[in-house]
């Protein structure tokens, strides 16, 4: 099986109808099909301090999200490392 990394633009794209860019990653999502997606605690913490000045209905539904990307058995969520957290902050 394919391998694909998703990143903090894919989530809050796919996760917000109202977002610019919904469409066009709800079809690529679509065509992942034969692939397995990749993600890391380091993008789903992006995709949540994104939303973390919302509304709090806007606040639960991208928590929701989040444990859904995370419940998800064609997902795989690298876990944040101190390694790459300090490699984060070098870059």
């Amino acid at each position: 099986m394919r391998r694909f990394f998703v990143d903090t633009f894919y989530w809050i794209a796919l996760s917000n109808p109202r977002d610019q860019w919904h469409t066009r990653v709800l079809a690529f999502a679509v065509s992942l099909a034969e692939y397995r997606l990749y993600t890391t605690d380091e993008v789903l913490t992006e995709f949540l301090t994104f939303y973390s000045e919302g509304a709090p209905h806007i606040r639960r539904r991208a928590a929701r999200f989040a444990r859904d990307i995370l419940a998800n058995p064609f997902l795989v969520v690298l876990p944040q490392t101190r390694t790459a957290f300090l490699e984060g902050l070098r870059l």
